[in-house]
C-alpha cells in the first residue's frame, strides 16, 4: 500500500510539472502568447484566463481562479484528480515535451526604473484628461510630481503610472493610449506592470496623514474617482491592478508603520461584477478594534453598487405579485448570488450556485445566458415552499457541497434585502461596471464650438473678443491683452462663464496656445486662485455694463 502511495504521489509531481502551454498545444485548446511578454499567454475562450509560462502556473482572472497544471485541466476539460493526473502525462508522453522538469524559481531581481520620458506629456494628457475624462487638475498635479509620466518603446506611445514607497520608485504600471484590438485583444490597449515590480503593492497617492485607505483595480480607476471626489482629504489611494487581496493588506501593514496615524476605514472601490462581489466577501468578517478607541472596518464601494436593472424589476415585481413572496427577496437572492449577472457567473465566495450562476469548472465555451423570468418565477414558487409561518426558510434552498458555506451566503442575501426593503435602491436602464465609466457619465466629452454672434452685455464688457461655448452653455471669451515688449505678462486672457456668472480664467502667450488650452483642457481646468482672483473683478464690470444698458 506504501508503495502504490508513493507511485501515486511521484505521478502528482510530474503531472504538476508538464508544460501548459504545451498540452493546450498538444489538444488543440487555444491560447495567444501576449506581445512584448513571451512568457504569458491569454486564453481564447476566456480573455481574462493567462497563463504563466515561467512558473507552469495560471490565473482566470474574472472567476479569481488560479492553480498549477491539474488546476487547469480538472477546470477547463472538466476532469478528476486522476483523470487530470492521466491525461497530462498520457500527453506529454505522446508529444515533443515528454521530459518534464521541476520548475525551481529563481531568485527576484530588485525593480530597476528603466523607462525613458518624453520630453512632452501631450499625448498622455490627452488620453487621460479628453478620453478618460480625469481632473485636468489631478493629472497636471502628478505629472509635476513624476508620478505620471510619458513613454515611447518601439513606436508605442504608454502612460506610466509610478509606485511610490517612501520616497523610491518601487514599481510602475504601464497603460497604453492607442487602441489596437488586433495586438491586444478584447482589451485593446497594453496593460501591464513592469519588470521585477514590488510585490502586493501598487500606484499609490497620498493625500494629507492617511487615516482611511481606497483601493481600486487600476490607476484610471483610481484617477475617475478622486475626479468625482475632489475634497478627499487624510487618505491614501492605491492601485491594486487587479483585485489582490495581498496587497490590501500589505498597503495597509506599510501606511500604519510609516505614517504616525491610526487607519480605520479600508474602502474596497473595486468593479460592479462577479469578481468584484467576490472580492468584497473576503473581506467580509475582517477588522478589529483599537485598544485606545476606534476600530478598523472594510468597507465596499462599488460603483452603482444599490442600483437593480430596470428589466430585472419588472420581472421581479410581476413573478412576486404572482406567489405573494417579497420582491425585495428575489432580487437580493439574484445579487447576491450572481450580481445580476446576465452570463451566470458567479458573484459570491461562498460556492452557492443555485438559480442564477453556474460554476466556473462547467462553463462550456458558449456562452450560456440567463433566461431570467423562468428563472426568477422557479425560485418564487421555490420560496413558497419553505415559507413557515411567514418566514422563509432560505438555507432549505441550498445544496451543501463541499466548501459551500450556506449560512454566510444567506446573511448576504438578508443584508441585500434589508438595504433593498428600507428603499436603499435606484431602478436603472443601465448599471455602471466601474469608476471610470461613471465619471465618463458624470463628465462628458464636451462639444466645443465658437459662438458666431456675442450677448449684448458682454460685447459691452470687452471688445475683439472671440467666444466658446460648450453643450452645458458655459462661454469662454478670450481677449488679448495690449502689453509692453519687455513684460512678462500674458498676451491673452480667458474668462469662463456659466451664464452671467464668472467661474474662471485662462492666460496665454499667443492665440494659438489659448484654443489649445480650450479644446484640450476645456471648461474644466480653471485654477481656483485665478477664480478667486478675477471673480470680484469681472463680476463688477459685468454689473455695471448691465447697468450702462
Amino acid at each position: 500500500m506504501g508503495k502504490i502511495k508513493q507511485d501515486f504521489k511521484d505521478k502528482i509531481v510530474k503531472a504538476k510539472n508538464v508544460d501548459i502551454v504545451s498540452f493546450c498545444e498538444a489538444v488543440g485548446y487555444e491560447l495567444i502568447q501576449e506581445k512584448g511578454n513571451g512568457t504569458q499567454f491569454r486564453g481564447v475562450d476566456h480573455g481574462s484566463l493567462v497563463v504563466f509560462r515561467e512558473t507552469n502556473t495560471f490565473r482566470w482572472f474574472k472567476e479569481e481562479v488560479s492553480g498549477d497544471a491539474i488546476n487547469f485541466v480538472k477546470l477547463f476539460f472538466d476532469k478528476s484528480t486522476n483523470e487530470a493526473v492521466n491525461l497530462l502525462l498520457e500527453t506529454a508522453s505522446n508529444g515533443e515535451f515528454k521530459e518534464v522538469k521541476e520548475f525551481k524559481k529563481s531568485p527576484r531581481e530588485p525593480f530597476r526604473y528603466i523607462y525613458n520620458h518624453d520630453k512632452s506629456t501631450e499625448q498622455v494628457e490627452s488620453y487621460l484628461i479628453d478620453e478618460r475624462r480625469i481632473h485636468p487638475t489631478i493629472v497636471k498635479t502628478l505629472i509635476k510630481k513624476g508620478l505620471i509620466r510619458q513613454s515611447t518603446y518601439k513606436g508605442e506611445t504608454d502612460c506610466l503610472f509610478v509606485w511610490g514607497k517612501s520616497g523610491k520608485r518601487v514599481g510602475v504600471s504601464v497603460q497604453g493610449i492607442v487602441r489596437n484590438e488586433e495586438k491586444y485583444g478584447f482589451r485593446g490597449t497594453k496593460k501591464r506592470v513592469g519588470l521585477n515590480s514590488e510585490q502586493d503593492y501598487g500606484f499609490n497617492v497620498s493625500l494629507g496623514q492617511p487615516k482611511n485607505l481606497y483601493f481600486f483595480e487600476s490607476p484610471i480607476d483610481m484617477l475617475s474617482y478622486w475626479s468625482l471626489h475632489p475634497e478627499l482629504t487624510d487618505c491614501r489611494l492605491i492601485a491594486m491592478t487587479g483585485l489582490q487581496k495581498k496587497t490590501v493588506l500589505n498597503v495597509l501593514k506599510h501606511t500604519l508603520m510609516s505614517r504616525t496615524t491610526q487607519v480605520y476605514d479600508i474602502n474596497l472601490a473595486v468593479d460592479n461584477d462577479p469578481a468584484g462581489q467576490k472580492f468584497i466577501d473576503q473581506f467580509k468578517d475582517m477588522g478589529y478594534e483599537y485598544a485606545e478607541g476606534g476600530a478598523l472596518s472594510f468597507k465596499p464601494l462599488i460603483p452603482d453598487n444599490n442600483a437593480i436593472p430596470k428589466q430585472n424589476y419588472e420581472v421581479y415585481q410581476q413573478v412576486a405579485k404572482e406567489f405573494q413572496v417579497p420582491w425585495e427577496l428575489l432580487a437580493s437572492w439574484h445579487k447576491a448570488e450572481s450580481n445580476f449577472d446576465p452570463e451566470k457567473g458567479a458573484a459570491n465566495s461562498m460556492k452557492v450556485h443555485t438559480y442564477f450562476s453556474v460554476p466556473a469548472s462547467t462553463k462550456s465555451k458558449e456562452k450560456e445566458l440567463l433566461n431570467l423570468e423562468p428563472t426568477v418565477r422557479q425560485l418564487a414558487q421555490d420560496l413558497v415552499s419553505v415559507n413557515e409561518n411567514g418566514k422563509f426558510t432560505l438555507e432549505k434552498l441550498i445544496k451543501e457541497d463541499r466548501g459551500t458555506n450556506v449560512p454566510a451566503f444567506i446573511d448576504k442575501v438578508r443584508n441585500i434585502y434589508k438595504e433593498y426593503h428600507e428603499g436603499k435602491f435606484v431602478v436603472k436602464e443601465e448599471v455602471l461596471k466601474d469608476w471610470n465609466d461613471l465619471q465618463k457619465r458624470h463628465n462628458p466629452e464636451q462639444n466645443v464650438t465658437r459662438i458666431p454672434t456675442l450677448p449684448k452685455v458682454v460685447q459691452r464688457v470687452s471688445a475683439n473678443n472671440q467666444f466658446f461655448k460648450n453643450d452645458r452653455q458655459q462661454i469662454v471669451s478670450v481677449t488679448k491683452i495690449e502689453v509692453s515688449p519687455d513684460s512678462t505678462k500674458k498676451q491673452y486672457q480667458a474668462i469662463m462663464k456659466d451664464r452671467e456668472k464668472v467661474i474662471g480664467h485662462f492666460e496665454a502667450d499667443s492665440k494659438e496656445e489659448m484654443d489649445k488650452l480650450i479644446k484640450v483642457y476645456g471648461f474644466e481646468a480653471m485654477d481656483k486662485e485665478d477664480i478667486r482672483k478675477y471673480t470680484s473683478d469681472e463680476t463688477k464690470k459685468e454689473k455695471e455694463a448691465v447697468i450702462s444698458r
